[in-house]
């Protein structure tokens, strides 16, 4: 009896796409960027807007600037991110927005946060019995490249006292002056 051979043996077909996916990376700056030809752009926090309240959510937004320290354009597909306050997660989200940064050049995202309903009184209520909350905003951009991105992370704590966090509230609240 005979076989019928329809291709390659698997430890060939393994080894060529192998070849050629490493072929591929090359021309996406991965390989650039792996070996520290390129760098990663830097990512700076600018700071936390927070906006009025709407009916089911608090809208935020946490602006950061991403700065492309290369001599080449940079390609980032999305991002995601996590908010936590006082070491309790409360929200996570994540973007498919492509940005461009340009070669040497800065570009801000403005990232939004919305807190859901649930997740607002703990906040508040957090926030009016301590005299300093800690926050911290984490996440990563994913660069583009044919194997999915890698991912550029970024993590940036802080605190905000009582009076700082009651000022911003103060507008959206009504004042009582």
């Amino acid at each position: 009896m005979s076989k019928l051979f329809y291709g390659p043996p698997p430890v060939v077909s393994v080894f060529f796409w192998c070849v050629i996916l490493i072929n591929l990376m090359t021309g996406c700056g991965v390989r650039e960027l792996a070996s520290g030809k390129l760098a990663p752009p830097e990512v700076g926090f600018q700071g936390l807007t927070i906006y009025p309240p709407e009916s089911e959510c608090w809208p935020l937004s946490a602006r950061l600037q991403l700065t492309n320290p290369n001599p080449e354009p940079m390609r980032i597909l999305g991002y995601d991110y996590e908010v936590a306050l006082e070491g309790e997660n409360l929200v996570q989200g994540d973007s498919t927005d492509a940005i461009t940064l340009p070669a040497g050049g800065t570009n801000q995202v403005d990232i939004p946060i919305l807190l859901k309903l649930p997740a607002i009184p703990k906040t508040l209520g957090v926030l009016l019995r301590q005299e300093k909350l800690r926050y911290e905003i984490a996440g990563g951009f994913r660069l583009a490249s044919l194997l999915g991105g890698m991912k550029v992370p970024f993590r940036f704590r802080g605190e905000i006292t009582r009076q700082e966090g009651l000022e911003r509230l103060r507008a959206y609240l009504g004042s009582k002056e």
